[in-house]
């Protein structure tokens, strides 16, 4: 800066004027400040920017059960990336990698199994970091899973409702029960070990395993088994006096788990031993006339057995029985069945013991009154229906209880319904019990329904008498409401006190027809 010239000695002297020492001092700091700003702002930029590798596909340590596998590699400063080099197990696929704005992406085909290595590198320029780079694994596994099933055995019976399902597998494998409800699931430990309590009610199953290892690979196996907790039933109609020689007996055997065996003796000497159904007719004989024991037992596929015992005379003279009557025959057993007609109010002529045409069409009357087969001729079915049968008229919810020609009893009744209905047609009594065992039918209505022991709450009360119809029956309940209306599932319920007096009339062979 000048300042006005000053006169010395007649000369004039131009000075300049000079800047104080601390206001230079000032402006050097402020410069120095300046550039450290510039600096440190230069250096989180060069921080914030710096790249990185983010997620990666496949994850470390996956597993797939694909041969191609897409490799996806999310990348941060993408743009600042020079010379980079991707490779699978140790071989350069930089050219057939696709760089987009935040990822790098390659797909790797035919995979052999086994574990595969994946390794990405680049150089940045960025001040912070000068490179980056990850390497990682997967397993490419396609074989499905070994399963050895240990137990339970094929057709395996246990008489137990728990059993735990055992075998050997891939170590981590997931193991599941895909059959029942819940379906239940455990891990083959390091071993490769499996052990999964599972509980069933009593009835036929068929279990399904599937085993998954961690790629996803599955393998399935399945086995049939039964639970019988109880053992098999049996119910055989009683006579205290047998008219034949050689007598055909039904057997009614009851076992949840399937097939029992039924060994029968007469007299200690055995006549019988095979596997049954539900209802087995058995002829026995020639017996001489006079008293004899019959000893049935019954022995599921699990060991438990069930026995009975059951003592008769043999009279074969002209005693009304299981003997079939035709034309032509003669004697004190047609008298009988001429006055069981009568009773019933089928017959007018007097009981002469002569099977004569007007005996064969009285006997067509009363086949054609409870729906059997018209033949004319008198065999057990006629015979049994004549000394009583049961009727039930749906659309009245009534059963109505014939003895000997007359009506004895009428009982207000639950039918099936619509959704679940009772069928109508000629049947007749198979099995009976009492205090029986409610067992879920194979229904889709009872799927995950327990079994309900003899007492108070059981679904059939005290009494069951079940029908060729299958799965129906005569029973109790404890519903008492809804009886007179369509309530049930297809079967007959009664009140209790009143199915437990039909019980006492009733015996195994009786007819039932169910009509509308």
């Amino acid at each position: 800066m000048d300042v006005p010239p000053s006169t010395r000695s007649g000369r004039t002297v131009y000075r300049s004027q000079q800047t104080p020492p601390r206001k230079r001092r000032t402006s050097l700091w402020l410069a120095i400040g300046l550039v450290v700003v510039a600096v440190g702002a230069t250096a989180a930029w060069q921080f914030a920017t710096a790249p990185s590798i983010g997620a990666l596909s496949p994850e470390p340590g996956t597993f797939t059960s694909d041969k191609t596998v897409p490799v996806k590699v999310r990348v941060k400063g993408m743009s600042s990336l020079k010379d980079v080099v991707v490779k699978v197990n140790g071989q350069d696929v930089t050219d057939e990698v696709t760089f987009n704005a935040d990822d790098l992406v390659y797909t790797a085909s035919d995979l052999p199994d086994g574990t595969h290595t994946i390794s990405v590198s680049a150089g940045t320029s960025n001040l912070y970091r000068h490179s980056i780079e990850r390497t990682w694994e997967f397993t490419v596994d396609t074989k499905e899973p070994k399963l050895h099933w240990v137990d339970p055995r094929n057709s395996s019976i246990f008489t137990s409702e728990s059993f735990d399902v055992t075998g050997e597998s891939e170590p981590g494998a997931t193991v599941t029960v895909t059959s029942i409800p819940g379906r239940p699931s455990t891990k083959a430990d390091k071993s490769g070990r499996f052990s999964l309590p599972v509980t069933l009610p009593d009835g036929k199953y068929e279990l399904e395993l599937a085993v998954s290892d961690a790629a996803g690979n599955t393998k399935t196996a399945s086995r049939r088994i039964g639970i019988s907790t109880r053992g098999p039933l049996i119910t055989v109609a009683e006579k205290q006096v047998i008219d034949v020689p050689d007598p055909t007996i039904k057997v009614g055997v009851h076992d949840p788990s399937g097939r029992p065996r039924l060994v029968v003796t007469v007299d200690g000497e055995q006549v019988f031993d095979e596997k049954v159904g539900k209802v087995t007719k058995l002829t026995i004989g020639p017996l001489a006339e006079g008293e004899h024991e019959v000893v049935y037992t019954a022995t599921s596929a699990a060991g438990q057995t069930a026995r009975h015992v059951e003592g008769f005379v043999v009279d074969s003279t002209e005693e009304l029985g299981t003997a079939t009557l035709s034309a032509g025959a003669i004697g004190k057993d047609v008298r009988e069945l001429q006055k069981l007609l009568i009773e019933n109010g089928v017959y007018k002529y007097a009981a002469s013991g002569a099977y004569t045409p007007g005996t064969t069409a009285a006997v067509e009357r009363f086949q054609r009154r409870i729906g059997q087969e018209i033949d004319g001729m008198a065999g057990p079915k006629v015979i049994a229906a004549l000394h009583g049968r049961i009727v039930v008229d749906q659309s009245e919810c009534k059963l109505y209880f014939y003895s000997k020609g007359k009506l004895q009893k009428t009982y207000p009744v639950a039918v099936g319904q619509p959704a679940w209905p009772t069928p109508n047609g000629d049947f007749e009594v198979v099995v009976m019990a009492k205090d029986p065992t409610w067992i879920p039918p194979d229904s889709p209505w009872a799927r995950g329904l327990e079994p309900v022991p003899p007492g108070a709450g059981n679904p059939l009360g005290t009494r069951w008498i079940g029908l060729s119809a299958s799965g129906v029956g005569i029973h109790g309940t404890p519903a008492s409401y809804s009886i007179g209306t369509r309530a049930s599932h297809g079967c007959i319920r009664m009140y209790i006190a009143d199915v437990e007096e039909l019980y006492e009339y009733v015996d195994v062979g009786m007819p039932v027809i169910i009509r509308e």
